[in-house]
């Protein structure tokens, strides 16, 4: 049996989750590919995968071989990396999870230019806003805004994210403009719930070499970035929140900015993975694409680099 060649194959069944799909992929036909894989778990001893006629899943031993399969994989792409041509491109599958709303706004419209370099790269997406899980979902890697999560993973920082406080015209004309962050206890406030735990996100502000929290009071909470924006160029109340998610309302007047006196400190952003699995030439290039966005973004946007 060429062993590498079922991990290949026994991986892409269970990316796609159908055996139709990852033949097609592979150019095998279906019943190659089942012939692999029965083949592969006559030879563990175990079964990898539940099939009926509708599904197809891992069981848990197929979930702890898939992890294992794709790390010998990624050492053998690096190595034949490291052994041929230096000018060797890009390539493969690269399968990055990524706060929703950075994919819609700053990721995606960027792309183009991504795959105009890296031709060979077959990227997926996953626009989620929770905790990665490597295993589960099958992905490289995550970006993460803030706070690195307690896994054993290795981090790179490729950018930071500015905060703004925000309200709309209509919201202002009707209850006033805060001339402080004391002010705010006067205010319907817009909050954040946190995806890692379903709680309230503080609001912070710089004021003077500080960074205080200030306790705030409204009607409204939302995990979803795009609701909380919603709902706050509507006039339901104040709103603090990553600028990317509200550049274009402040830019198109529907939002404007209030207490830049006392601006929020930014977020980091980095991308993550699995400290046990080596960094692929993919993975590498997309890093430095983000690095580039970061900057080209801050530009665009006259984002301090302070913030």
């Amino acid at each position: 049996m060429d062993h590498l060649k079922a991990m290949r194959v026994f991986e892409r069944v269970a990316e796609r989750a159908s055996l139709a799909m990852a033949s097609e992929d592979l150019g095998l036909s279906r019943g190659s590919a089942s012939a692999i894989v029965s083949q592969l778990e006559r030879h563990l001893g175990v079964q990898l995968l539940e099939r009926n006629t509708r599904s197809l899943r891992l069981t848990e031993d197929g979930l702890r071989y898939l992890e294992r399969a794709r790390g010998i994989l990624g050492e053998v792409e690096l190595l034949e990396e490291e052994i041929g041509s230096a000018e060797h491109a890009a390539r493969g599958r690269l399968r990055i999870q990524a706060p929703s709303g950075l994919v819609r706004l700053v990721i995606a419209p960027s792309l183009p230019g991504f795959f105009a370099d890296h031709p060979q790269v077959e990227l997926e997406l996953l626009s989620r806003n929770s905790l990665p899980d490597f295993v589960g979902d099958q992905i490289d890697a995550a970006l993460v805004v803030g706070e690195l999560p307690e896994l054993d993973i290795v981090a790179r920082h490729v950018g930071r994210i500015p905060f703004v406080t925000v309200a709309s015209p209509a919201y202002l004309a009707r209850s006033g403009e805060p001339a402080s962050p004391e002010d705010l206890a006067r205010h319907a406030c817009i909050s954040a719930l946190s995806t890692v735990n379903g709680a309230r996100v503080p609001w912070r502000f710089r004021i003077g070499e500080d960074t205080v929290p200030v306790a705030i009071n409204g009607p409204a909470a939302f995990e979803s970035g795009d609701s909380a924006v919603a709902s706050a160029v509507r006039g339901l109340g104040v709103l603090q929140l990553a600028s990317y998610l509200v550049y274009d309302e402040i830019r198109a007047g529907r939002l404007r900015t209030i207490l830049d006196g006392f601006r929020p400190p930014g977020r980091d952003l980095n991308i993550v993975h699995p400290r046990h699995r080596l960094k692929p030439k993919k993975l590498r290039v997309f890093e430095d694409f983000l690095l580039q966005l970061n900057l080209r973004t801050r530009q665009k946007w006259g984002i301090r680099q302070v913030d």
